[in-house]
């Protein structure tokens, strides 16, 4: 497969991802918790950097928006990751979504601003399938995409 094939599928199949999310938002009324939207920061710069990067033609501009596109889907897997943790009870979350006694690092309210629906815990799972919770899989989604970004990039570096 072609690198600009890899980059597409990564933009496309993490577009969908993000199609999703707002289909269980706005449809299934599940509202996003703070560690979903830190989840959709890094799913946006990813289908970004990996849609730039089929869309220039320079082999440079290529391999700089694949990374880009890459890391922004392993941010994406990383707070996919520790949010899974959180719901799992693994570990402690956000003070201001699950009410643990970590300092208060950021206010997930300026996130939701204008909304009138409350910001939802991020130590709950409110959906899941076959056991696994959406964080769960985006875990497996976003490194996916990862790897199709980085298999881009090492094509047109061997090229």
């Amino acid at each position: 497969m072609s690198s600009d094939r890899l980059f597409l599928s990564a933009a496309l199949l993490g577009a969908a991802t993000f199609a999703a999310a707002l289909y269980f938002q706005y449809v299934e009324g599940l509202a996003p918790c703070a560690l979903c939207l830190w989840q959709r920061y890094g799913l946006g710069v990813g289908i970004a950097g990996a849609l730039l990067a089929m869309l220039v033609r320079a082999r440079a501009g290529k391999v700089v928006f694949g990374a880009v596109g890459a890391l922004g889907f392993l941010f994406q897997a990383g707070a996919a990751f520790f949010h899974s943790g959180v719901e799992r009870k693994w570990w402690e979350g956000l003070p201001s979504c699950s009410g643990s006694t970590l300092p208060d690092v950021f206010d997930p309210a300026a996130l939701t601003a204008g909304t009138t629906a409350p910001v939802p815990r991020c130590d709950e799972i409110p959906w899941d399938f076959l056991g696994l919770s959406m964080a769960n899989w985006n875990v497996g989604l976003s490194l996916a995409f990862t790897v199709l970004c980085a298999l881009g990039v090492m094509r047109l570096r061997r090229a």
